[in-house]
C-alpha cells in the first residue's frame, strides 16, 4: 500500500508535505488557476492555493522514484515515469486521471531493440490520444504509444547522432498532432508520425555549427523558439532556421527553460533570470520587455509553467523551490524588485536532519543542511517562522511548551527563544556537532550527546546536573520516559541501555556488538524497548530478552504513540513501516519519501495526541500523516477528552515591543495628519465636484432641449418617407402580378411538351417488356435441361458419399461418448467456481451498489455546492476585473499627475537655484571691485618703488637661475636613483614573498600531517578496542584502511585555538585579496609571457646543444690529432729541438690546457654550489636543519631560482657530468694517458613540453648512454641531450711542435665557448 498504512484498524494518509523533489523532469504544472501539480518524495502533489489543501497521487510500490511527468493538454490525465527497482529493468510509464485519482494504464515494456535504462522525457499530443517517450542512453530512442490501449508504441526511433549525445526535451506541436520536436547537445530535429512509423523531417539546422540546445518551445504557425547554452534564442520555422533573436539574452548563461503564451514568451536562464518577451510587427517577431531575477536564490530554473487564462507563471528550482510570477501586473512590475512569490512556502534546500514537535501548539520545528532552522504550523499549512544561520544544523529540540529550541550546531549547542517574528539565541552551550537532543516531557531538562556521553542540563538555568557515561561509541539517540525519571539510550556500539535520573546510573542493558542501533523508542512503563539498527531488525527488549523480528530493510528510525497502541518504523528506502501492535511480524508500508539514499527517513515524531505523523528525509520533504482509524475516532480523541485547547501566546522582546509602540504612536499621527489633509481635500472635491455639476445639469439641459427639436425634425422626415414608401410599394406589387401571369403560361407549356414526351417512352417500355418475357421462357427451358443432368450426376455421388458419411457417424458417436463424460465433469467444477465467485461478487456488489448510493448523494451536494460557489466566484471575478480597470485608470492619473508635480517641483528648484546663483555673483563681485580699487592704490605705489630696485636684483636673478638649474639637475639625477632603488626593493619583496608563500605552504602541510597522524592514532586506538572481536576487528581496519589508504580523506577536525587564529587573520587577508586580484592578473599575463619566451629559448638553446655535442666532437677529433702530430714531432727532433725551441709549443699548449681545466672546475664549482643551494632550500621548505650557503660560491646566483620545490629541477646529473669533466681535464693537464669510455653517464631527466610537476623530479639509477655519432644522440624537439662527453676531452694531451700551437689554441677557444653555451643551457632549462 503506497498511499495509506494500516495498523489493525488505524491508516496513515499523507495529508500535506512541505517540498519539492527537483530532479524530475518537466516537475511542475498548472491544472486550473487555483491548482498546480508537482512531485514530491514518492508521490505526485496536487495543490490548490486558495484553500492550502493538497491531493496525492501515489508512485507505484517496488519503485525508485519518479523520474519525469508530463500533464495532458485537457489537463485531465497525469503521465508519471518511474525508475524500477532493478537496475536491468526498464522504466515504466503509469497514467492517471486526475479527477478520480485511480490508475487508468500501465504502459507495457517496449520492444527489445529500445536498450534505454532511463527516460529523459514525456509528452502528450494535443488531443491526449497519443504520449511520447524519450529513452535514455545508450540508444536514445523516442517511442510514440497510443496509450488508451495496452499494446507496444505505434513507432518508435533513434533521434541522437552517432556520437550518442544527450537529448534534453522532447515535446509534441500543440497544434498538430503529428509533430514532434527533439533538442540536446548538438541535436534540433523534427519528426512526423505518419502511418504508424516516424518520419524524420528535413532541417537547416545542421548547416550551422553545432550547438547545445538547452530547451525549446512551440510557438504559433508551426513555428518553434530554441535556446542555447550560450544564452541565444533561435526562431526555427517548418524545420528551417528563420533567425536568432536580436534581443536574446545571450550573457554565456544557458537558456534552462522556455514557456509560450499568447502575448509572447518567458525563458529563464541560467542564474535565476527569467525574461519576458513580446510579441512585435517588425522582423524581429519578438522583443524583450522586462527581466526579473530571483533575488537571494543564485540557483538554476528547471521549469516553467503558465496558467491557464495567463494570469501568473510558476517556476521550480534546482534547489527544489516553487515561486510564482504574476503576469497579469507585469506592466506595473520593477525588474528591480524582487517580483516572485512562494507558491505555498520556502522548503528546505537539502536533506532535513532535525524533526521535533511541542505539545501546546500545533507546530513542529524542522532543521536542515542549508543551515535554516523553521516552524511550520500543521494545521493551517503554513511557516511560522525561518532563520539561516552560518553553521549546519545537525540536530533539534522542540519544547513542550513551543516557545524554545535546542538546536545542535557545528561549533555549539544553541537554545534559541521563538520571537513573534524571529528566532534569537538565549544561551550557548560548549558542545560541537551534536547530533541528538531531547527535551523532557515536563520541559524541566534537556538531554544532549556528546560524543558517546550524554550531559543532562536544567532548562531555564542552563547548568549541566549530571552526565551519563557508558556507550563506547557515538549515541546515535535519546528518548525520555513519560515521568521523566529514566531515560533510553543507544549508540553504534550495539549497546541499548536504561538510565535513572535520580542517581545517574544504569539500571538496565542489552548490548549487541554486531549492531549499530540508531533509534529507539519504550513504553509508557519503560518495560518494553523498541530498537532498530543496521542489521535490518527490530529489537522487543523486555528485562534481559530481546526479540527479534526481520525487517527486509534498514530502519532508521522507530516511533510509539503516546497511547502506546501503535507503532511506526522510517526505512531507509523513503517508507514508513506501521507494524500491528502487540508485535506479530506483520507490517504494512506507505512509500512517503523517494528513493533509498537520497529519501530515506531521518527522523519520525508523533503529535501529542496521536492524530499526525511527522517525517523528514534526505529528499528535504517534510511530510504531516493523519493517523485515524476507520471511523475516524482516534485522532485527536485524547485532546478532545482532555478540552485540552491549542495555546495562542507568542514571546516578544521589551525593546521589540517598546519599538512597536512608538511605530504604533507615529503611524496613528501620520494617520491623523493624513485624515485631516484628506478632509480638506475631500471638502475642496465637493465644492469642486458641486460646482462641475451645475456645469453639467445646465449642458444637460441645454442638449435636451436641442435634441428635442431633433426629434420632431426627425419624425416629420419619417411620416413623409413612409408616405414615400407606400407608393412605391404600390407599385411593385403591381409590376410583380404582371410578371407572375407571364411566367405561369410559359411554364405551362413546358409542362404539356413534357407530359406528351412521357406517353412516348410508355409504349416503348410496353415493346419491350413482351421482348423480355420471350427471352426468359428460352432461357428457362435450358436451365430445366441442365438440372436435371445435374441432378442425375450428383445423385451418384450422394450414394457414396453416404457410405462415408456412415463411417463418420460411427466415429462421431465414439468421440461424442468421450466429450460428453469430459464435458459432465467439465461442468461440475465450473458450476461450482460460478457459484463462489456469484456468491463473492453479489457481496462486493452489494457494497458497491451502497457505496455509489452514498457517493450520489454526495455528489449530488457537492454539484449544489459548486454551484453556487461557481455563482460566487464568477460574480466575484467581475467585481475583481471592475476593481482592476479603476484601478489601472487611476494609476494612470496618479503617474500623470505625479509627472506633472515632478516637473513642476524641478522648474521651481532650478530656477530659485538660479537666482540664487545670480545674486551670489553680484554680490561677490562688487566686493572684488572695492578691494581692487584698494589693491590699485597701493599697487601703484610699489610699482614706484620696485621699478627702483628692479635693476640691481636682475643680477641677483641670472644668478639664481643657475643655481636653479644645477640643482634641477642633481634633482633628475636623484630621482633616476630612486627608481632604480625601486625597482630593486620591489624584486626583493617579490622574493621575499615567494619564500613566505613556501613556507606557509610547507606549514600547512606539517600541520596537514599531523591532523593525519591524530585521525589515525585515534581511528588505531578505537580498532584495538575490539581486538577480542575478530570480524568487528576486520571491519574497523577496513574502515581505518578506506578512511587513510584511499583518495578520500576525511576532513581534520578544526582545533579550537585556530578560530582565534582565524579571525586575527582574517581582516588582513580582507585587505590583501584586492591588491593580489589586481596583481594576480598582471601577474598572469606576464607569467604566460614568460613561459612562451622561455619555452622558444629552450628549445633553441636545445638545438644548440645538439650542434654544440657535434661540434665538440669535431674539435676532440682535432685534438687527438693534434695530439698524434706533437708526439710525432717529439720522436723526430728528440733533445735537439727541445735546446733548439725550449719556449716553443709545448709550453703554450701545457699553458693552454691549464687554462682550460681552470674553466671546468670554476664550472664544476658554480655547478655545485648551485646543487648545494637547492638543497639548502629544499631542507629550508622542510624545516629541516640549513646548511651554510654564504661560503659557497655562486649561491647568490642561486637565490634567483625558483622557490618551489615541486619547480626545482634535479642536478645529480649535472654534478656528475662536471664531477667526470674536471677529473678529464686534470688527467689532459697532467700529460698522462687518457682514461678509457666512461660508459653510462647519469643524464638529468629532459622536461617534455607542457609537463607537469612529476616530470621535474628526480630519477635515481637512470643512465644514459653516450652515443657513437651525432645523429643517434639526437632527441626530438624538446628532448635534452646529455652534456659534453669527458672522454672526448680526455684523449687530447700537450705535444711538442710548433705545428700544433695553431690548432691547440682554436681548440682552447671552442671548448670554452663549448662550455660557457652548456652551462647556460643547463640553467635555462633548469629554471
Amino acid at each position: 500500500m503506497s498511499g495509506a498504512a494500516s495498523t489493525g484498524n488505524a491508516t496513515v494518509t499523507p495529508k500535506h508535505v512541505f517540498g519539492l523533489k527537483a530532479d524530475v523532469t518537466d516537475n511542475v504544472a498548472y491544472l486550473d488557476e487555483q491548482t498546480s501539480i508537482f512531485p514530491a518524495g514518492h508521490n505526485l502533489v496536487i495543490h490548490n492555493t486558495e484553500q492550502r489543501s493538497q491531493k496525492f497521487v501515489p508512485g507505484t510500490d517496488g519503485s525508485l522514484g519518479i523520474i519525469a511527468m508530463a500533464v495532458s493538454n485537457n489537463r485531465k490525465f497525469v503521465a508519471i515515469a518511474e525508475r524500477p527497482e532493478r537496475p536491468t529493468d526498464k522504466p515504466f510509464v503509469t497514467v492517471y486521471d486526475l479527477h478520480t485519482l485511480r490508475k487508468r494504464r500501465t504502459l507495457p515494456a517496449p520492444p527489445p531493440e529500445v536498450e534505454s535504462r532511463d527516460l529523459v522525457g514525456l509528452a502528450f499530443s494535443p488531443d491526449s490520444k497519443t504520449l511520447l517517450t524519450m529513452g535514455g542512453a545508450p540508444d536514445w530512442t523516442l517511442c510514440v504509444w497510443a496509450w488508451e490501449k495496452a499494446k507496444p508504441p505505434l513507432a518508435h526511433l533513434r533521434v541522437s547522432n552517432p556520437q550518442h549525445a544527450e537529448i534534453r526535451q522532447v515535446s509534441f506541436s500543440p497544434y498538430d498532432n503529428t509533430a514532434i520536436c527533439v533538442t540536446g547537445n548538438g541535436i534540433c530535429k523534427f519528426c512526423r508520425v505518419q502511418d504508424a512509423s516516424l518520419k524524420p523531417i528535413p532541417a537547416a539546422m545542421g548547416r550551422r555549427e553545432p550547438q547545445v540546445y538547452t530547451a525549446h518551445a512551440w510557438l504559433a504557425d508551426d513555428r518553434v523558439l530554441v535556446g542555447t547554452e550560450a544564452g541565444n534564442l533561435l526562431v526555427v520555422d517548418s524545420g528551417e532556421f528563420k533567425l536568432e533573436l536580436q534581443h536574446s539574452p545571450a550573457d554565456g548563461n544557458a537558456i534552462e527553460a522556455i514557456a509560450a503564451y499568447s502575448k509572447g514568451f518567458l525563458c529563464a536562464s541560467d542564474g535565476g533570470v527569467v525574461h519576458a518577451y513580446e510579441r512585435t510587427e517588425e522582423r524581429e517577431l519578438f522583443k524583450r520587455a522586462k527581466s526579473f531575477s530571483l533575488e537571494g536564490l543564485h540557483t538554476s530554473v528547471c521549469t516553467l509553467a503558465v496558467s491557464p487564462l495567463e494570469e501568473q507563471m510558476l517556476c521550480s528550482l534546482a534547489s527544489a523551490q516553487l515561486f510564482t510570477l504574476q503576469l497579469s501586473n507585469m506592466d506595473i512590475l520593477k525588474p528591480d524588485d524582487m517580483n516572485f512569490e512562494p507558491l505555498s512556502q520556502v522548503f528546505h534546500t537539502g536533506p532535513a536532519t532535525g524533526l521535533d514537535t511541542c505539545v501546546r501548539k500545533p507546530l513542529i520545528a524542522t532543521c536542515g543542511r542549508d543551515h535554516t532552522v523553521r516552524v511550520w504550523n500543521y494545521l493551517e499549512r503554513t511557516m511560522e517562522l525561518s532563520k539561516t544561520f552560518t553553521e549546519e544544523a545537525h540536530s533539534l529540540a522542540f519544547h513542550p511548551s513551543g516557545l524554545s529550541v535546542l538546536v545542535g550546531f557545528a561549533d555549539k549547542l544553541r537554545l534559541l527563544n521563538l520571537l513573534i517574528d524571529d528566532i534569537r539565541p538565549f544561551k550557548e552551550l560548549a558542545i560541537r556537532a551534536c547530533k541528538e537532543c531531547r527535551f523532557s516531557h515536563g520541559g524541566q531538562y534537556f538531554a544532549a550527546v556528546n560524543g558517546n556521553t550524554i550531559q543532562i542540563y536544567a532548562t531555564y538555568t542552563c547548568d549541566n546536573i549530571g552526565n551519563l557515561r557508558g556507550h563506547n561509541q557515538k549515541v546515535r539517540s535519546v528518548v525520555w520516559t513519560p515521568d521523566d525519571t529514566k531515560l533510553i539510550s543507544c549508540g553504534q556500539d550495539g549497546a541499548v541501555y536504561e538510565w535513572s535520573l535520580r542517581d545517574f546510573k544504569r539500571v538496565g542493558e542489552n548490548v549487541l556488538k554486531s549492531c549499530q542501533y540508531t533509534s529507539c523508542a519504550c513504553t509508557a512503563d519503560a518495560r518494553a524497548i523498541f530498537a532498530v539498527g543496521s542489521d535490518k531488525k527490530l529489537r522487543e527488549i523486555v528485562g534481559d530478552t530481546a526479540k527479534e523480528h526481520d525487517l527486509g530493510a534498514t530502519a532508521l528510525q522507530v516511533v510509539l504513540s503516546h497511547s502506546g497502541r501503535m507503532l511506526f518504523a522510517g526505512m531507509d528506502t523513503g517508507q514508513v513501516r506501521s507494524f500491528k501492535f502487540p508485535l506479530n511480524g506483520e507490517w504494512t508500508d506507505a512509500s512517503v519519501h523517494g528513493a533509498p539514499g537520497p529519501g530515506a527517513v531521518q527522523k519520525m515524531r508523533i503529535s501529542y495526541d496521536d492524530s499526525f505523523l511527522f517525517t523528514v528525509g534526505d529528499d528535504g520533504c517534510v511530510y504531516v500523516c493523519e493517523i485515524k482509524d476507520r471511523d475516524g475516532r482516534i485522532g485527536g480523541t485524547k485532546r478532545d477528552k482532555e478540552g485540552l485547547g491549542w495555546a495562542e501566546e507568542v514571546l516578544v522582546t521589551k525593546t521589540d515591543l517598546e519599538e512597536k509602540t512608538q511605530q504604533m504612536l507615529e503611524l496613528r499621527a501620520k494617520v491623523e495628519d493624513l485624515q485631516s489633509q484628506n478632509d480638506y481635500q475631500l471638502r475642496i472635491k465637493e465644492l469642486n465636484h458641486a460646482e462641475k455639476l451645475k456645469e453639467v445639469s445646465d449642458r444637460f439641459t441645454h442638449e435636451v432641449e436641442a435634441a428635442r427639436r431633433n426629434y420632431e425634425l426627425l419624425l416629420q422626415n419619417k411620416n413623409d418617407s413612409e408616405l414615400e414608401f407606400e407608393e412605391k410599394l404600390r407599385q411593385l406589387e403591381a409590376r410583380h402580378e404582371q410578371t407572375l401571369q407571364g411566367t405561369e403560361s410559359t411554364y405551362q407549356q413546358k409542362i404539356m411538351a413534357e407530359v406528351e414526351r412521357y406517353q412516348s417512352l410508355q409504349s416503348e417500355k410496353d415493346m419491350l417488356a413482351e421482348r423480355w418475357e420471350e427471352q426468359h421462357a428460352l432461357l428457362q427451358e435450358g436451365h430445366e435441361r441442365a438440372l436435371q443432368e445435374l441432378t442425375d450426376e450428383y445423385d451418384t455421388k450422394l450414394q457414396e458419399d453416404a457410405l462415408v458419411l456412415e463411417n463418420v457417424r460411427k466415429e462421431k458417436a465414439a468421440l461424442e461418448a468421450t466429450f460428453e463424460e469430459t464435458r459432465t465433469q467439465i461442468e461440475e467444477d465450473v458450476d461450482r467456481e460460478v457459484h463462489e465467485l456469484r456468491t463473492n461478487y453479489e457481496a462486493r456488489l452489494a457494497h458497491e451498489k451502497n457505496e455509489a448510493l452514498r457517493l450520489k448523494g454526495e455528489n449530488g451536494i457537492m454539484n449544489k455546492k459548486f454551484v453556487s460557489l461557481q455563482k460566487e466566484i464568477d460574480e466575484q471575478k467581475e467585481e475583481i476585473s471592475a476593481l482592476f480597470n479603476n484601478k489601472k485608470e487611476l494609476y494612470g492619473q496618479i503617474q500623470s499627475l505625479e509627472k506633472d508635480i515632478v516637473g513642476l517641483k524641478r522648474e521651481i528648484k532650478e530656477r530659485d537655484e538660479t537666482i540664487s546663483d545670480k545674486e551670489k555673483r553680484i554680490y561677490d563681485l562688487k566686493k572684488k571691485n572695492q578691494e581692487l580699487e584698494k589693491f590699485k592704490f597701493v599697487l601703484d605705489y610699489k610699482i614706484k618703488e620696485l621699478k627702483k630696485q628692479i635693476e640691481p636684483r636682475e643680477v641677483d636673478i641670472m644668478d639664481m637661475r643657475e643655481q636653479i638649474r644645477k640643482m634641477d639637475e642633481e634633482l633628475e639625477r636623484y630621482h633616476f636613483q630612486n627608481q632604480e632603488l625601486d625597482l630593486r626593493i620591489h624584486e626583493q619583496k617579490l622574493r621575499l614573498d615567494g619564500m613566505q608563500r613556501e613556507i606557509k605552504t610547507q606549514r600547512t602541510k606539517l600541520s596537514d600531517a599531523a591532523a593525519d597522524v591524530h585521525a589515525f592514532k585515534s581511528g588505531l586506538h578505537d580498532t584495538i578496542q575490539h581486538i577480542q572481536d575478530p570480524r568487528r576487528l576486520k571491519e574497523k581496519v577496513k574502515e581505518l584502511y578506506q578512511r587513510h589508504a584511499t583518495d578520500h580523506t576525511p576532513t581534520a577536525r578544526i582545533e579550537q585555538d585556530l578560530h582565534a587564529e582565524y579571525a586575527r587573520q582574517r581582516e588582513y587577508l580582507e585587505k590583501s585579496v584586492e591588491s593580489l586580484k589586481r596583481k594576480l592578473n598582471k601577474n598572469m599575463e606576464l607569467h604566460r609571457q614568460d613561459n612562451a619566451r622561455m619555452m622558444q629559448e629552450n628549445v633553441a638553446l636545445i638545438k644548440e646543444v645538439n650542434e654544440l655535442r657535434r661540434d665538440l666532437r669535431s674539435v676532440a677529433q682535432a685534438g687527438r690529432q693534434v695530439y698524434g702530430g706533437l708526439n710525432a714531432g717529439a720522436a723526430g727532433t728528440g733533445a735537439a729541438g727541445q735546446r733548439a725551441d725550449p719556449g716553443g709549443g709545448g709550453d703554450k699548449q701545457h699553458a693552454m690546457l691549464g687554462e682550460l681545466r681552470n674553466q671546468v672546475l670554476s664550472l664544476q664549482d658554480k655547478l655545485a654550489a648551485a646543487h648545494a643551494e637547492i638543497q639548502r632550500l629544499r631542507m629550508e621548505a622542510a624545516g629541516g636543519p640549513q646548511p651554510r650557503a654564504a661560503s659557497r660560491p655562486g649561491s647568490e646566483a642561486a637565490l634567483h631560482r625558483p622557490v618551489s620545490r615541486e619547480q626545482l629541477p634535479t642536478m645529480e646529473g649535472f654534478e656528475a657530468q662536471a664531477a667526470a669533466m674536471g677529473a678529464a681535464m686534470r688527467v689532459s693537464a697532467s700529460g698522462g694517458a687518457a682514461p678509457g669510455p666512461l660508459g653510462e653517464v647519469p643524464a638529468p631527466r629532459a622536461h617534455a613540453q607542457g609537463g607537469g610537476e612529476g616530470e621535474g623530479e628526480e630519477r635515481g639509477g637512470e643512465a644514459v648512454h653516450v652515443a657513437a655519432d651525432s645523429e643517434a644522440a639526437e632527441g626530438g624537439a624538446l628532448q635534452m641531450d646529455a652534456p659534453p662527453e669527458p672522454d672526448d676531452l680526455a684523449g687530447v694531451a700537450p705535444g711538442q711542435g710548433d705545428s700544433g700551437e695553431g690548432d691547440g689554441a682554436a681548440y682552447r677557444r671552442h671548448v670554452a665557448r663549448l662550455a660557457a653555451r652548456w652551462h647556460r643551457a643547463t640553467r635555462i632549462s633548469s629554471a
